[in-house]
């Protein structure tokens, strides 16, 4: 069975194994969107206000749906993500907030949920950098750290999901990202757990440990410090001896490709 954890406020973290959200594409091409929530196992007041809410970067959207004991799913076309042209970048939470004393009170909540298309097989993966478009002026690409996890800005008026799926752009990209992140974890925000996988700094610092770079260092002192830049450039350099970067440009190159 899966741990519900409750952090040091009384607030009960929402697991997501227990909210699938399923995203639909209506005829007016619009997305919705179908949540199913397992809250039984919260031990959460029964008329507890539910909320969801779909977000990515500063836009948002919220859902009332219903209370604990009686989910009320708003009706169909009240489940459309009007304010979202695609669902790149898409990421949905969930708040269970008090009615007694104090209303408005947040009890659980779970955050940085994913979604699926209908006609998606069910992934329990939740991508590291996911790609989004946005207004960058000349820029090509920038990573944005949200609340969630960074996202990989790539600039809107290219085939911007084109070119982020290229060899040619994930050569040149990923491994300067990798840096740039891990950099943010380790040395500004100073994290260094990796087991907490609910949290996206450890989910990071787990993928960087699953290349074989070692457990993070501390980040305590200034030898702590430029022991991770070491940590953080092995990383990066694994990363690109396991997906043959420099290989893959090279036959960019030869194939005269130059990401659409």
């Amino acid at each position: 069975m899966s741990i519900r954890r409750i952090n040091s406020t009384g607030r009960r973290r929402i697991l997501r194994d227990d909210a699938q959200i399923l995203l639909r594409t209506q005829s007016d091409g619009h997305l919705s969107f179908d949540a199913s929530l397992d809250l039984t196992d919260y031990e959460l007041p029964s008329d507890a206000s539910v909320y969801i809410e779909a977000y990515r970067q500063t836009t948002f959207m919220r859902f009332d749906y219903g209370t604990v004991a009686l989910p009320h799913p708003p009706a169909g076309n009240d489940r459309r993500l009007t304010e979202f042209a695609s669902k790149d970048g898409l990421l949905f939470r969930i708040k269970v907030t008090s009615v007694g004393e104090r209303p408005g009170l947040l009890l659980a909540e779970g955050d940085g949920i994913p979604s699926r298309e209908e006609q998606d097989e069910p992934d329990k993966r939740l991508p590291l950098l996911p790609p989004a478009p946005a207004d960058l002026g000349q820029e090509i690409w920038k990573i944005d750290f949200a609340a969630n996890g960074p996202l990989l800005l790539v600039n809107k008026q290219l085939d911007w999901k084109s070119v982020a799926s290229t060899p040619m752009f994930r050569s040149l990209v990923f491994p300067s990202a990798i840096r740039q992140v891990l950099t943010q974890i380790l040395l500004i925000d100073k994290e260094s757990d990796f087991e907490d996988l609910q949290n996206w700094r450890a989910r990071w610092l787990a993928f960087a440990v699953a290349l074989g770079a070692g457990e993070p260092p501390g980040t305590a002192s200034e030898e702590d410090e430029d022991e991770a830049l070491e940590w953080i450039d092995g990383a990066a350099e694994r990363f690109c001896a396991t997906h043959s970067w420099l290989t893959h440009y090279i036959g960019e190159l030869d194939r005269g490709g130059h990401g659409a």
